[in-house]
Order: C-alpha cells, then sequence, then structure tokens
C-alpha cells in the first residue's frame, strides 16, 4: 500500500512539474539598458504553451540607433525553430508591453528585436532581449 502511494505521489509530482515551466527572465541589455522583463509560459489544456511575455521600461524603438518602427518577440523551440510570437508596443509611463502567444512545441528562449517593420516573418534587426537557453 505505501509502495503504491508512494508511486501514486511521484506520479502527480511529474504531472505538475510537466504542466508548468519555470518564470524566464530577460537578461540585463546594452541595447536597452533599463528594460527588465519576464516570460511566464505554461501548459494548457489542449497540451499546448501559453507563452505571457512582459516587459517594463522598452525605449520606443524609434529611440535606438539606428532608430527601428517595432519591436517582435520570438522563441525558439527545444527543436531549434524560431517563431514569430507577435509585436511588443510600449505603451503608459513604464514603457510597459505585454504580449500574449501560444506555441506546439516548448521555448528553449525567449527573445525580442528591433525591426524596421510588423511584416517580417524571421528575425532580421538587432536583438535587444533575451532569455538564457534551457
Amino acid at each position: 500500500m505505501k509502495k503504491t502511494l508512494a508511486n501514486i505521489s511521484f506520479a502527480s509530482l511529474i504531472l505538475i512539474a510537466g504542466s508548468c515551466t519555470p518564470t524566464m527572465n530577460f537578461l540585463p541589455s546594452s541595447v536597452v539598458p533599463a528594460a527588465t522583463g519576464k516570460v511566464h509560459v505554461k501548459r494548457d489544456k489542449n497540451e499546448n504553451y501559453l507563452i505571457k511575455m512582459n516587459v517594463r521600461n522598452l525605449a520606443p524603438a524609434d529611440r535606438l540607433t539606428p532608430p527601428q518602427r517595432t519591436y517582435i518577440g520570438w522563441m525558439e523551440s527545444d527543436r531549434n525553430t524560431i517563431k514569430k510570437l507577435g509585436l511588443l508596443e510600449p505603451s503608459s509611463k513604464a514603457l510597459e508591453a505585454d504580449l500574449t502567444a501560444t506555441a506546439i512545441d516548448r521555448p528553449n528562449r525567449v527573445f525580442v528585436t528591433a525591426e524596421k517593420g510588423p511584416e517580417i516573418q524571421y528575425p532580421a534587426g538587432t536583438e535587444v532581449l533575451a532569455t538564457e537557453r534551457r
């Protein structure tokens, strides 16, 4: 009986650990030194990954050198593929930007680039923020 309970507890722990991924923090950046942020990743009921990104103190892209038009969030999956997550548009006094996206692959690294326009499908601009690889 004790062995069965231990196995059930262990299996429950594995399911809980597999459904949530710890928070990833953006590393300090020389391009946007005041910017800070986090990325929360968790599995949804369909076994997809829900990615929530929050960045503060993200200077407007047109103030960078060279000036750009927009910021785009990306993820590198555990399969080494790159996926566009969407646009980050800083607003308010805190220059805060939020982005929520869904992916079928587990994010291994999340990063933000400054780009000439929102229509690009693969990162071409300067990487301004990134999390560590997992």
